[in-house]
């Protein structure tokens, strides 16, 4: 793969807008890749933060959402689909590059400097008139691959396992997009290009993790069949706020709340969670699965996600690995 700094064809792209480009093309790469050894390697990063997450006393457990979660079964088997709404929006950034009045990235330079002081990209950026909303720092790595993990422990615990797991990040060089996004980029290249090369990489992935607290999660799984009853007889959207700590640069609670019953129902992997919680995501998860139909459930799954989730549904594979999920809870 060509470095992501140089071009022979064109001027030397620092701070270039090309360089939006370019991370479209890394993430397009990625995606279409979908081979074994792309695989095993995110897989490698997820028993490496359960790792992790086993090393500190206060843990109650770790689940993992999203991608790749969605993607593959419960025991992380099957095979990685090629989700054509990822490369439709790829190349939705690739487009406003091109159209961008600007020649230059002015973040590219921005981030060198302030980088370090920048604790929220998308606050500190939200005023800056320099460059297009869309191509804005956060809007820009958004595209590239990451994972969200959480790890699960008591209210009065989330303190100390804060300081642990962000110890343990350091001694096993984790981190956030957000922390240096310049530097993830690079490394986010070099890591495909191994995985194109159909070698493990060494680097992990970025990961957004999340703390949640006991209590609040137990919560929120017990009252999962009570909020798609209502929105069964009001039809209106089921909602579930969830709103944990998440590292950004540094550990905040984001401005806005996770839909739960949407990572419930599409992708929501649990690793070693405490008896009583595992029984009761159990028994829920039964509830669920024999008091709806599939089409039911996959109409929920759809209207609680962004309009990207309808159009990243459409590939066959995802809706077949969520009937596979939804058979699996009723056993």
């Amino acid at each position: 793969m060509e470095n992501l700094y140089e071009n022979s064809c064109c001027p030397k792209p620092i701070g270039n807008i090309f360089l939006c480009s370019k991370v479209a093309g890394i993430s397009n790469t990625f995606e279409t890749c979908n081979t074994e050894i792309k695989k095993e390697y995110l897989i490698k990063n997820i028993v490496l933060y359960n790792e992790l997450i086993s090393k500190i006393e206060e843990s109650c457990g770790s689940f993992g959402t999203g991608y790749p979660f969605y993607a593959l079964t419960r025991d992380l088997g099957g095979k990685l689909p090629i989700i054509e709404e990822q490369i439709r929006y790829n190349h939705q950034l690739i487009k406003e590059s091109l159209l961008s009045k600007s020649s230059i990235w002015p973040c590219y330079q921005c981030l060198q400097v302030n980088g370090e002081i920048m604790a929220d990209l998308k606050n500190v950026c939200k005023s800056c008139r320099k460059i297009e909303g869309s191509l804005k720092p956060r809007k820009v790595i958004n595209r590239l691959p990451d994972m969200d993990l959480w790890m699960v422990c008591e209210e009065s615990n989330i303190p100390k396992a804060i300081e642990q797991l962000t110890s343990l990040f350091h001694e096993y060089q984790i981190q956030s997009s957000d922390i240096n996004p310049i530097q993830t980029m690079k490394d986010l290249e070099e890591i495909v290009d191994q995985i194109k090369q159909q070698r493990i990489p060494e680097k992990m992935l970025p990961i957004d993790a999340h703390i949640i607290g006991y209590s609040t999660l137990l919560s929120l799984i017990k009252q999962v069949p009570l909020i798609l009853d209502q929105s069964s007889k009001s039809k209106d959207t089921p909602y579930l706020p969830i709103h944990p700590l998440s590292l950004r640069k540094t550990w905040q609670y984001d401005d806005v709340a996770y839909n739960f019953i949407h990572d419930f129902l599409s992708s929501f992997t649990e690793f070693s969670l405490e008896e009583n919680l595992q029984k009761i995501l159990t028994d829920v998860r039964g509830v669920v699965a024999n008091n709806y139909t599939l089409d039911e459930l996959y109409h929920f799954l759809i209207i609680t996600g962004p309009k990207s989730v309808k159009e990243r549904h459409k590939t066959l594979s995802l809706k077949d690995r969520f009937e596979e999920r939804i058979e699996s809870w009723k056993k």
